[in-house]
C-alpha cells in the first residue's frame, strides 16, 4: 500500500483512548523557534540552533452533545462553574489525540475485507494537549458543530 492517500474513512481518531468519530477536521501546527548565531566579521548566520518548540491544534466536530466521551476527555464542564474555575486555576489534566490508519485482513479467495483493525497503524500522536478555546454553532438548516483549539507540549513524530 505504498504511496496511498489517507482518506477519512481509513482514519480512526481517539481522544484519550475514546473514539472521536464525529471529527470533521483536525489541524496540527508546530513551530520551532531558532536563535541566530554569527560572530564578529560574519554577515551570515553560522548556526541556527533550536531554542524552543510550540504546537497548536484545532478540531472541528459534528456536534451531538456534551456527554460524548471524547468531549468529556477534553474538558469536563459538568461540575459547575466553581469546579471548572478551580480546575483551571489548580492545574488541568492534559489529553492526547491519536490518529490511526485502519488495516484490513483481505480474504484471498473472495478479495473482500473480512476484518478491520481500527488501530492497526499509528499515524501521529499529539500528546499533552490543553484547551485554549471552544465554541459551538447551531444554525437553521445546518448540522451543529463544535470546535476546539489549543496547544500541545510534546513534539509530534510520524510513524513510517
Amino acid at each position: 500500500m505504498a504511496n496511498t492517500v489517507l482518506t477519512s474513512p481509513k482514519a480512526y481518531i481517539t481522544i484519550n483512548s475514546k473514539p472521536a468519530g464525529y471529527i470533521r477536521s483536525l489541524t496540527c501546527n508546530e513551530t520551532i523557534q531558532r536563535a541566530e548565531v554569527k560572530g564578529l566579521g560574519n554577515l551570515v548566520n553560522q548556526e541556527v540552533p533550536a531554542v524552543g518548540h510550540s504546537g497548536t491544534f484545532s478540531c472541528d466536530f459534528f456536534f451531538i452533545d456534551f456527554n460524548q466521551p471524547y468531549v468529556k476527555e477534553m474538558l469536563n464542564r459538568t461540575g459547575g462553574v466553581n469546579a471548572f474555575i478551580n480546575t483551571l486555576v489548580m492545574g488541568e489534566f492534559s489529553f492526547s489525540i491519536v490518529v490511526y490508519k485502519k488495516t484490513a485482513t483481505i480474504d484471498p479467495t473472495t478479495k473482500l475485507a473480512t476484518d478491520v483493525d481500527k488501530t492497526g497503524e499509528t499515524i501521529i500522536k499529539i500528546d499533552q494537549c490543553f484547551i485554549d478555546s471552544q465554541n459551538f454553532q447551531i444554525a437553521e438548516g445546518g448540522v451543529a458543530s463544535y470546535n476546539t483549539s489549543g496547544r500541545f507540549l510534546q513534539p509530534t513524530t510520524l510513524n513510517p
